[in-house]
């Protein structure tokens, strides 16, 4: 076999190599997977439920087949808060699983947080214990097409907004 075709040959092994190895880093998608806009949010205290919708602005949740991602700023956008890190889901048992590795409340970075969670369409409710209280909120998930007409119509940075 000459050189230049063991070259290609190791190339291609290499390459193969690479894909396989890479494929399997990754878990097998899940309803969960997409990005998400939260729609409500209720803390449900012993003797109290409090809506907290209304005190937060633009608030997403973008989970790939193993890690999450989140953020969301108030409404007059002052404060932004953000965090993320690994997360389990098993629909089998309607069980969804948070291990935040980063947050930017240094109170919730290296928790975990366990919600009994169900997709039901386009939402996904979760309701899970945060200190003392449940925390309930509803996510819909973001229309891929309705995100790229918004960013298409959307000035560019600096174009004298």
């Amino acid at each position: 076999m000459s050189p230049h075709i063991q070259r290609v040959a190791f190339l291609c092994l290499a390459i193969l190599m690479w894909t396989v190895a890479t494929a399997m880093a990754q878990l097998p998608s899940n309803d969960l997977e997409g990005t998400w806009r939260m729609i409500s949010q209720e803390r449900v205290y012993p003797d109290s439920t409090v809506d907290t919708s209304e005190e937060w602005g633009a608030n997403y949740k973008i989970l790939n087949s193993t890690h999450f991602a989140w953020g969301r700023e108030t409404k007059d956008g002052e404060e932004v808060l953000a965090g993320g890190g690994r997360y389990e889901y098993h629909p089998d048992r309607n069980i969804y699983v948070e291990h935040i590795e980063y947050h930017s409340s240094p109170g919730f970075q290296d928790v975990t947080l366990r919600f009994e969670a169900r997709v039901d369409g386009n939402r996904w409710i979760h309701v899970g214990d945060v200190g003392s209280y449940k925390l309930r909120e509803v996510w819909e998930r973001v229309d891929p097409n309705e995100a790229e007409r918004e960013t298409e119509n959307a000035s560019p940075v600096g174009a004298g907004n």
